[in-house]
């Protein structure tokens, strides 16, 4: 539909409203036509290519559009910290939301010779605003209340205010940890998001780099995902949950509206495969299974009922362990015995399912930490590497790093040193490494490559450890 409407020619009263025109010419001086905005009835702006990319082809960089940090010892900014701590019925964001919106007024906006507040330009502004943002009508008693703190009433409108500090909540990127600061970038809110997305973004310094993580053809719609690497690993139900709670939208990206959910799986009670969720065709109140994938047989909606309760009893026993695990002093081995049996009574019903993922993962941790239990750490890992290669069929950056963390393991159980540079113990260790773990680093460095490049720390990274490990092999006579 996206390639229909470029292909049209010609700019549609939607787009004009969407200010389309002005962001495309932005994106022809800024990033020479390799991209372009369109606007779709039911998604708003969206951002289109305008040429073919490979996976791991950069799209463009993009440097910030404005970077805003707290400010210790500013008098408004102390302020406003203590104006959230006593009235925290009325301002109900961290004190840097309120704070990013302040420091993105216009000169007009502010009174002559104020000094605390730093102004920026009516077009960064007018950028910022054409961000994605839920309709405001009110402002909200923050606004109001902030405008008058700041004596700001006869140039800047509480509505003003509030529409910024919307702006700055859905759009913004985590810039700095200390002091804690927020980047907003202009290109990174027109791309929609996609729990299969084509492309993937990342920091180069300050700049937004976006890269191709599947092949692009011209005229495609470019989306990212919203949520991390991990959280593209869950279920369906479970990755709109938090695109719900954080973005305030239910998807209905392909993979949402596929019938068979990858990361749901439930053991078929005929044979050994695999029957998945199929929310297409729940009712309500009754959730529905797709066939088994290696017999084919079908299970009655109402008897899925049972599972789901077995799910929901799984699901509070992992939160009941991390939560222990979370604590200091807590008794490991007591932990272990509890995911231990929660595991094996789950693994019965539940197959090619994030929350036996989860549970691994716990174990996994908890496992490395005793020698004997090295053999068991390394199962759990293999069993999470086999869930992600299912769960999510594209490059998946957690695929990746289970592979880096499965290859370092392996590493520290025979002994070999990994900082702060290998060192392999002895001929019989680099033998028994030789045909299996470069391996397992080249698969999580192919990942890593095609998503974030050669230069990003995430490859150089696994990348040090690869060659380190490559010239102790050869040193021993045992290149893999």
């Amino acid at each position: 539909l996206a390639s229909d409407m470029a292909a049209e020619g010609g700019v549609s009263a939607e787009e004009l409203a969407a200010d389309c025109p002005y962001i495309n010419e932005y994106c022809e001086q800024r990033h020479r036509g390799l991209v372009r905005c369109s606007w779709l009835k039911l998604k708003g702006r969206i951002l289109l290519s305008s040429r073919t990319f490979q996976a791991g082809e950069i799209i463009f960089r993009e440097p910030p559009l404005h970077i805003v940090a707290e400010q210790p010892g500013n008098p408004a900014f102390d302020r406003l910290k203590e104006l959230c701590a006593k009235y925290n019925k009325v301002f109900e964001y961290e004190p840097l939301w309120y704070w990013t919106a302040l420091n993105s007024l216009k000169p007009t906006q502010l009174p002559p010779g104020e000094t605390r507040l730093k102004p920026i330009t009516a077009d960064q502004q007018r950028k910022l605003l054409l961000l994605f943002h839920s309709d405001v009508t009110q402002p909200s008693k923050a606004s109001i209340e902030l405008v008058k703190e700041m004596s700001l009433e006869s140039h800047a409108t509480a509505l003003e205010l509030e529409h910024l500090v919307q702006v700055w909540i859905l759009n913004c990127f985590e810039h700095s940890e200390s002091p804690l600061g927020y980047s907003a970038y202009f290109m990174s809110s027109f791309m929609s998001h996609s729990c299969l997305p084509n492309a993937v973004w990342h920091y180069e310094g300050d700049n937004f780099v976006l890269r191709a993580r599947s092949a692009i053809q011209d005229g495609d719609e470019i989306t990212v995902s919203y949520l991390s690497e991990d959280s593209l690993l869950e279920s369906t139900g479970s990755r709109r949950k938090h695109l719900r709670d954080s973005k305030h939208f239910e998807c209905t990206c392909v993979r949402c509206g596929s019938g068979r959910d990858l990361s749901r799986g439930f053991k078929c009670p005929a044979c050994t495969g695999v029957m998945y969720h199929n929310h297409l065709e729940d009712r309500p109140g009754l959730a529905v299974l797709a066939p088994c994938e290696a017999c084919g047989r079908l299970l009655a909606a109402s008897d899925f009922v049972g599972l789901c309760v077995q799910e929901k009893w799984f699901q509070s026993k992992l939160d009941d362990c991390e939560q222990k695990m979370e604590k200091a002093g807590s008794d490991r081995s007591e932990i272990i015995q509890a995911l231990e049996e929660a595991l094996g009574k789950a693994e019965g019903v539940l197959s090619q399912h994030f929350l036996l993922d989860k549970a691994w993962t716990l174990l996994s941790d908890l496992y490395s930490r005793s020698a004997l239990r090295q053999r068991d750490a390394e199962s759990v890992v293999r069993k999470r590497i086999a869930f992600e290669e299912v769960a999510y069929p594209g490059l998946s950056g957690s695929r990746a790093w289970t592979l880096e963390g499965y290859a370092d393991m392996i590493l520290r159980h025979k002994g070999v040193v990994l900082e702060p540079e290998v060192k392999v113990p002895s001929e019989a260790v680099a033998k028994a490494l030789a045909a299996t773990v470069p391996r397992i680093y080249q698969d999580s460095l192919h990942i890593l490559r095609l998503l974030f490049g050669n230069r990003h720390d995430y490859f150089s990274a696994v990348h040090r450890k690869a060659i380190e490990l490559d010239a102790e092999l050869k040193r021993f006579g045992c290149a893999a």
